[in-house]
């Protein structure tokens, strides 16, 4: 494991039910304040209002870990979480790349965590949501949603995460490996409601305007009411792996169906359609800016640029890999990595385009392994990181 610069913090190991938690934690540098959440927002519309990174210098920091990673980091006051293949959780300063803590876990965190004040949410592949102490990664509560899924593998070879928790207030919403979405308490992770689903939700929720819309697996879209959890309406299209996005009472999506989404979110009727060449699934989320939506497909090996407000399309990012993880947009430009998952890593790349122009503003190519993770943007640095173990800050 590559460890860059002196790590602070290190002093302890802290036996815990859940498993081994290394360092007492570390404050940070406060360049990066405020929280950076998952795809951006409650909503998911994987917008960030931040500086983003128009021009390429190269690496800021990166950081080789003994590990695989398919879950998105995110950030918060400075810090980096994420979890991966080998059940460890951990957080890394973001800005120079040290480990202040790491806890280790049963099943496989394939979940982008959720950071609120000072707690941490996500969930393994025993379906269990866990709660952390954000500075040193101390067990909270623990709560087991269902056991359908056991730590053997996925159920679904092309089917890379599971589901990710979203906060609104004092509440948590997440899927978990059977067919039920739960709305957990964060003070104690008690059950307030759980609902029914064909299938298990492995995207995160979009929360917006009292309602929750959530995706499962069987392709079943649902709008649930968020007090009681119960349906205020469902239409069904192809199987749906990925988290629904919101803007602007519009929800978009894509589905093994071949077919990118824009519904109306008050009723679920389909306001337009897009269909993906090449018999290709469209499967990473949207992400939706005032004046573009963009999604990624796989075996097209294209990112769908549409005009937003037109419901039409723009054009079509072309490139030599598939795209499962998910594109954020800053100031117009879209950011995202490549995955071609079995075999023909010299194919994937990190890439900025301008949304405008379609020009591609910068790749980097150092990565040599699939990007799963979903990026994040703040301050003028990009991180993500790589199914083969590396975390990258660009600058």
């Amino acid at each position: 494991m590559k460890r860059k610069g002196t790590l602070m913090g290190w002093c302890a190991v802290l036996l815990l039910t859940a498993g081994v938690v290394s360092g007492c934690g570390g404050q940070p540098s406060a360049r990066f304040q405020g929280s950076y959440p998952f795809r951006g927002d409650a909503a998911n519309t994987g917008v960030y209002a931040t500086k983003g990174l128009p021009r390429l210098n190269g690496e800021k920091w990166s950081l080789k870990l003994e590990a695989h990673i398919q879950s998105s980091p995110v950030l918060a006051e400075g810090t980096l979480y994420f979890g991966s293949e080998e059940g460890k959780f951990y957080a890394v300063d973001a800005n120079d790349g040290t480990i202040t803590w790491e806890a280790k876990f049963p099943g496989k965190i394939r979940s982008s965590a959720a950071v609120v004040e000072d707690e941490l949410y996500f969930t393994d592949t025993t379906s269990t949501l866990y709660a952390l102490e954000r500075e040193t990664g101390k067990l909270k509560w623990k709560q087991q949603l269902d056991d359908s899924l056991t730590d053997e593998g996925l159920p679904d070879m092309w089917d890379y995460y599971i589901g990710s928790p979203a906060v609104d207030g004092d509440y948590i919403y997440v899927g978990g490996e059977g067919p039920q979405f739960y709305a957990i308490k964060r003070q104690d992770g008690s059950v307030v409601w759980e609902t029914e689903t064909a299938s298990f939700v492995h995207g995160k929720a979009a929360i917006a305007d009292g309602n929750i819309h959530i995706a499962d697996m069987s392709g079943e879209v649902a709008a649930l009411d968020q007090q009681t959890g119960n349906k205020l309406w469902s239409a069904k299209f192809g199987p749906v792996q990925s988290s629904m996005t919101y803007k602007d009472g519009v929800l978009y999506f894509g589905s093994r169906d071949q077919y990118v989404y824009a519904l109306d979110a008050e009723s679920g009727a389909i306001l337009w359609t897009h269909l993906s060449p090449s018999g290709s699934w469209v499967v990473s989320s949207a992400a939706a800016s005032d004046k573009h939506v963009v999604i990624g497909a796989s075996d097209s090996k294209v990112v769908h640029v549409f005009d937003r407000s037109a419901g039409k399309h723009k054009f079509d990012f072309k490139l030599d890999s598939r795209v499962f993880a998910s594109p954020v947009i800053t100031d117009q430009i879209m950011y995202f990595g490549s995955a071609y998952t079995d075999g023909g890593k010299e194919r994937d790349a990190f890439y900025a385009v301008d949304l405008d122009s379609g020009e591609e503003l910068w790749r980097f190519e150092g990565t040599k392994s699939p990007i799963l993770s979903t990026p994040i943007v703040a301050d003028g640095i990009v991180f993500f990181a790589t199914l083969d173990g590396y975390v990258y800050a660009l600058h």
